[in-house]
């Protein structure tokens, strides 16, 4: 998979994703290597009600994530989840972790289409 079909696949499930019940706003970043150890961002935040999502690198996030492409891959085609992918290490997280475990949990329990 390219990146760029990655984080449309990424953006396509975070645009479905019902936060309505997240209390404050916030902001994530999620920095991704590739095969070729090229950095790739996608940067997602959630601001007064409205959702927004790029392919950026931006320094302000509340929470940061990152992982190899090959990881994502596996996370968005569900042949690992992504809570294991954190447990194991496979994703690093720094910042407002509380706020990764309900974004989590909202992700797991919506009614989304395939990967």
């Amino acid at each position: 998979m390219k990146f760029e079909y990655c984080y449309e696949l990424v953006k396509a499930k975070f645009m479905e994703v019902d936060l309505s019940a997240i209390d404050s706003d916030f902001s994530g970043m999620a920095q991704i290597k590739d095969e070729e150890d090229q950095l790739h961002y996608i940067y997602a935040s959630y601001v007064g009600g409205q959702k927004f999502i790029e392919p950026v690198q931006h320094d302000s996030a509340t929470l940061s994530l990152t992982l190899t492409q090959d990881t994502l891959e596996k996370i968005l085609t569900k042949e690992i989840d992504a809570f294991k992918a954190f447990s194991t290490g496979k994703v690093k997280a720094k910042g407002n972790i509380f706020l990764a475990i309900s974004l989590y949990k909202k992700y797991k329990s919506a009614k989304l289409g395939r990967a």
